[in-house]
């Protein structure tokens, strides 16, 4: 087997192709490899035989890199896991399923875990809240944004991340409440995130109005919609199985401390 690190068009289409036989299970690495993430990702493939059998990337926009795997057998996770650790030099981040938590620890020391659930839909509702109307925010309103979101304290956040696709917005007296984004967009599956409402607006609606004007937006090219929620939120998941999310599979949160060599 031959770990390779991807660069050429060439094999940025070959991964694609793979990762996309199962975009929901490959959903981070996959987009990972498409602008503008890709600019900011180290991605690494296990091939055999010139066949792609497996993806791992690095993701460095945040501050903390984060590290993630595609479907592969546990034989090619474990090379990726090794390859992918050479550029990480303390602290990272990694989002799995929880059967992969083991794979982690001959390299590193988990310091925080949780648990978290995968939900998508292909068909979202859109429902109207009366006069809440949620707008798409546009490219002079991203300082607004992002200070909204630092405000908030948003974990997954970075400015890079709006050029990924669209923000949607509700605002009261001017000002950002509420917003929800996507992490990812690739032509197969969109993956929302930062789903944030001021804790003085919540229980208006102005989250759902955000989440289902983003949510049928992307829906309408015949993407697959997904996000990640943690299982200990129950107002989240009552919201989004509200507007036609079904929990998928479970994921394991972790940080983790590399191992001194």
């Amino acid at each position: 087997m031959d770990i390779k690190r991807v660069t050429s068009k060439d094999l940025v289409t070959v991964c694609r192709r793979f990762l996309a036989k199962d975009p929901v299970t490959n959903v981070l690495p996959l987009g990972d490899l498409y602008s503008p993430l890709f600019s900011v990702s180290n991605v690494y493939c296990a091939m055999k035989s010139n066949t792609v059998v497996g993806v791992c990337s690095v993701y460095h926009a945040y501050s903390t890199p984060s590290l993630v795997l595609s479907a592969a057998t546990t034989e090619i996770k474990q090379a990726l896991i090794r390859k992918a650790l050479t550029e990480v030099l303390a602290e990272f981040i990694s989002l799995c399923p929880p059967e992969d938590v083991d794979l982690f620890k001959e390299h590193a020391v988990i310091t925080h875990s949780r648990s978290e659930q995968q939900m998508t839909t292909t068909s979202p509702k859109y429902i109207e809240h009366g006069n809440i109307k949620a707008t798409r925010v546009r490219s002079s309103e991203l300082e607004s944004l992002n200070r909204f979101y630092v405000g908030h304290n948003a974990e997954a956040w970075a400015p890079i991340q709006f050029k990924t696709g669209p923000y949607y917005c509700v605002k009261h007296n001017g000002n950002i409440v509420s917003a929800a984004g996507v992490h990812i967009v690739t032509p197969q599956i969109a993956q929302l995130g930062n789903i944030i409402t001021d804790e003085a607006y919540r229980n208006r609606g102005f989250g759902t109005a955000c989440t289902s004007a983003l949510a049928t937006a992307l829906a309408s090219r015949g993407r697959i919609i997904s996000l990640f929620v943690r299982i200990d939120n129950a107002p989240a998941i009552h919201m989004y199985e509200k507007l036609g999310f079904t929990r998928k599979r479970g994921i394991a949160f972790l940080i983790l401390r590399k191992k001194a060599s």
